[in-house]
C-alpha cells in the first residue's frame, strides 16, 4: 500500500494505530507529532486517524492529492509527467523534515518515519520504472 505521494502506508504510525483500533495509540502517535511539531498539543488525537487518500481527507500534500486524483492514478509514480514540480516540492519538503525528525527522535522513530515517509522518491522512482517495463 503506497499513498499517492510515495509513503508507505503499512509502515506510517498513523495507519497502524488506525489500524489498531485502540485510541491510546492515535494518542502515542499524537504526542509523537507534537514534539515533531507536526501538530498542536490541543489536537484531537481521533483526528490523527488515517482515512486514505481520498480528496475530502486531510493530507499533508493536497495538492499532490487533487492531482492524481484529476488524472486518475493511484500514486504519482504512475502519472505519465512524473517526476513533475509538485512531487519534486514534496520531496525537497520530506527531505528538510528528515533532518528535522533526526535531531527529535530516537533512532528507533526515525526508523520508523525512514520506512513510511523518507523513502517517497525510491518507491516513486521504482514504480515508475515498472511501469514502463
Amino acid at each position: 500500500m503506497i499513498g499517492i505521494c510515495g509513503d508507505s502506508c503499512v509502515d506510517c504510525p498513523r495507519y497502524i494505530a488506525t489500524e489498531s483500533g485502540k485510541a491510546k495509540d492515535l494518542e502515542d502517535v499524537k504526542a509523537w507529532w507534537v514534539r515533531l511539531g507536526l501538530r498542536a498539543e490541543d489536537f484531537p488525537a481521533e483526528s490523527m486517524a488515517c482515512k486514505g487518500c481520498r480528496p475530502e481527507n486531510a493530507c499533508a500534500y493536497p495538492e499532490i492529492r487533487d492531482c492524481a486524483h484529476r488524472r486518475g492514478v493511484r500514486n504519482c509514480g504512475l502519472c505519465d509527467l512524473y517526476p513533475c514540480g509538485l512531487v519534486a516540492a514534496a520531496f525537497d519538503r520530506s527531505d528538510a523534515f528528515h533532518t528535522k525528525a533526526a535531531a527529535a527522535c530516537t533512532q528507533e522513530e526515525l526508523d520508523i518515519l525512514e520506512r513510511a515517509f523518507f523513502r517517497k522518491r525510491h518507491i516513486l522512482d521504482w514504480i515508475h520504472l515498472e511501469r514502463d517495463k
